[in-house]
């Protein structure tokens, strides 16, 4: 067995996307693998009981796919050069290609002017779809030519300003988001477009009827120049577009489907925690009655954290009299299913692993699953019985070290259990000292796992113990457990100081004199704190990280909600100390621990000045400090940046914890 090299993961396959045909007998699902141009290919593989074959061009793009039949998909792939260079010049379009999985080549359906997102199979040969939408973009329907290449030359113009004037006014991944929607339409078999929703409002998710007859739809409403929490569900029957609510009046919506000629949901109250999970409810549209059918304290959709997945799935879906949604419960995500009629709620797989995505469809349920230690795989699922049907990564795994996490539970001062982990080097010697990192996870309403984290291991196999934990505030283990607000520094800065001093108990292998921290987003605010408030660690790393939340709350995408709501119900304007007094800016002065600053110039989660602010403070303060900005990348590039950029800043990692620690 060879060590896990740091760009290994280029030769992972990353798979979405599962999706059964319609009788269930067949399975396809999307691969992306890294590419040698610096990009990720989208190959659809298709699995017909003898193991998934590939479907489409091994370096093509058809990443968006639905089944028309048990034998036949249709994908979205631009491959024609005329309709490359019409997008070049600015048109929007989306090429949709048939294909048999019994063989042949694929043949092109039709097209649609639009940047369709996803596609769902009506009768009729029709679709509902979701697709993006400018409202600044000129309307190039019934135009010639020449008069379409007129109105886009003028809309290109803009590109030297931009219009602000909505909030928020940027999105992570998405850029300036002013007057641009998700929205609905329906789809003839020949590509033409009918609006669904209007111009201004913005789809957040949707559902389609089992019937097919109806979709149901959350987001914010026309004219929503300001974004708001709260949604109504709306439905709209797809012959005659007359549309309907759901709900009595707007709720904080967390998940919702059709249950015959009603809707399940789960929503919270206006005004509670940003985080708080609620209820269940059964809607009834025709008489806007709601009865609550069950509490669940758990987050509906989640899975534990990794940086090995790429793409995602369907989470939650009603078969028959029942509600399947996968949970984190602890560590672990399965698929639960909630009882319709009596309001039970079951935990229906016990796994003991992560279940990202799932599908069912004629009695049968495949799921996207990651076992401890294990890249995602498809996977048979027959209650609590799972069996792999998929070896998209098993290559990697048979050749390369790993290294287990080796999980304990603790105690804080309160009494709270706390889980925590420790990954010994792969090469670990007993009686030998090796240098160790601590590892903490974003959110903070997030939690590791079990799950293959490819990061962990290549620095386990380059000679360090891993440590990470999943402090208060995190995912997993209910309401309580993840409220933090107005505590941040507190409760979970102790946690992980409690687990550090754990891990140094148990282990005799790791040297207390050479610890290094690291961590992203909200763990790159509390490797801020931490190395604020304590003199233990030799060497931080601080990526996509917060350091002001003064500065943060008028700044990022998500800013004007979430940093009130975590800063306990206060802003600049109401408690301004408070949120000083939270600032690992206000603790510079006291930073002596040598910091590498990761960040990326198009992150609008937390934006570049946090980091620059931070960089800034530690220099005038003597600290040696050093930054790398990426260019292009934004608050994901650690799990789907330009693969180039993830070696650089994994190599940035590794080159700054071996100066400090080795």
């Amino acid at each position: 067995m060879e060590n896990l090299k740091l760009d290994d993961f280029k030769n992972y396959k990353f798979i979405s996307g599962l999706k059964l045909s319609p009788s269930g007998k067949n399975v396809a699902v999307v691969s992306r693998k890294a590419t040698k141009d610096n990009d990720y290919n989208a190959v659809i593989y298709v699995d017909k009981g003898n193991g998934f074959i590939p479907l489409t061009n091994a370096n093509g793009k058809a990443s968006q796919f639905l089944w028309l039949d048990d034998e036949t998909l249709l994908f979205s792939e631009v491959r024609d050069k005329a309709d490359k260079e019409k997008i070049e010049k600015g048109h929007e379009l989306t090429c949709f290609y048939s294909i048999s999985i019994n063989g042949g080549e694929a043949e092109l359906a039709f097209r649609a002017n639009a940047k369709i997102t996803n596609a769902e199979l009506l009768e009729g040969g029709k679709f509902l779809v979701s697709a993006a939408f400018d409202n600044s973009r000129p309307c190039l329907e019934g135009k010639s030519d020449a008069e379409a290449a007129e109105l886009l030359r003028e809309y290109k113009k803009q590109k030297a300003y931009q219009v602000i004037d909505e909030l928020p006014f940027w999105f992570n991944a998405r850029g300036f988001t002013s007057k641009k929607r998700n929205r609905l339409y329906l789809m003839s078999a020949l590509g033409e477009l009918t609006p669904i929703t209007d111009p201004l409002t913005n789809v957040s998710g949707y559902k389609l009827s089992s019937c097919k007859k109806y979709a149901a739809y959350a987001g914010n409403i026309a004219p929503a120049d300001m974004i708001s929490l709260e949604s109504n569900i709306h439905i709209v029957n797809l012959a005659t577009l007359e549309e309907n609510t759901a709900l009595p009046e707007p709720k904080r919506i967390r998940a919702f489907d059709f249950w015959c000629e009603k809707i399940v949901v789960s929503y919270s109250e206006v005004g509670q925690r940003l985080h708080e999970h609620g209820p269940f409810y059964i809607a009834d549209p025709a008489n806007k009655k709601v009865t609550k059918l069950a509490d669940f304290d758990l987050s509906i959709g989640s899975s534990g954290g990794t940086d090995s997945t790429m793409g995602g799935g369907t989470t939650d879906m009603v078969v028959s009299d029942k509600y399947y949604f996968t949970a984190l419960c602890g560590y672990h995500a399965d698929i639960f299913a909630l009882d319709l009629n009596s309001g039970e709620i079951a935990n229906t797989t016990n796994s003991k692993t992560n279940i990202h995505f799932f599908d069912m469809k004629g009695g049968r349920t495949t799921a996207g699953i990651m076992q401890s230690g294990r890249l995602l795989e498809i996977f048979e699922v027959d209650g609590e019985s799972i069996n792999k049907i998929s070896s998209f990564n098993d290559e990697i795994h048979d050749t390369r070290k790993y290294s287990p996490p080796q999980h304990f539970v603790f105690e804080d001062s309160d009494g709270v259990e706390i889980d925590g982990w420790v990954i010994e080097p792969t090469d670990y010697k007993v009686g030998n000292k090796y240098p160790a990192i601590l590892n903490i996870h974003g959110g903070p309403k997030a939690a590791y796992c079990e799950s293959y984290f490819h990061e962990m291991q290549y620095l386990a196999n380059h000679g360090y113990f891993v440590i990470f934990s999943n402090p208060r505030g995190g995912d997993g283990k209910g309401n309580e457990f993840a409220d933090i607000r107005g505590q941040y520094g507190g409760v979970d800065y102790e946690n992980l100081m409690q687990f550090v001093d754990e891990c140094l108990k148990r282990y005799s292998g790791i040297d207390a004199e050479r610890m290094g921290v690291m961590g992203g987003s909200y763990g790159g605010f509390m490797t801020n704190w931490v190395i604020g408030h304590t003199y233990r660690f030799k060497a931080a790393v601080t990526m996509r990280c917060i350091s002001n939340w003064i500065s943060f709350e008028n700044v990022s995408d998500i800013g004007p909600y979430f940093g009130t709501d975590q800063m306990g119900d206060v802003s600049i304007w109401t408690d301004i100390d408070k949120l000083w007094h939270h600032s690992p800016l206000k603790y510079a002065p006291n930073v002596k621990t040598p910091c590498l600053v990761l960040h990326s110039d198009e992150d609008y989660r937390c934006w570049t000045p946090e980091a620059l602010q931070w960089y800034t403070a530690l220099k005038l303060h003597g600290v040696d400090t050093r930054m790398v900005l990426f260019h292009g990348e934004n608050h994901e590039l650690s799990r789907s940046g330009k693969p180039d950029n993830r070696v650089k800043r994994l190599e940035e990692i590794t080159n700054w914890m071996d100066k400090y620690l080795k």
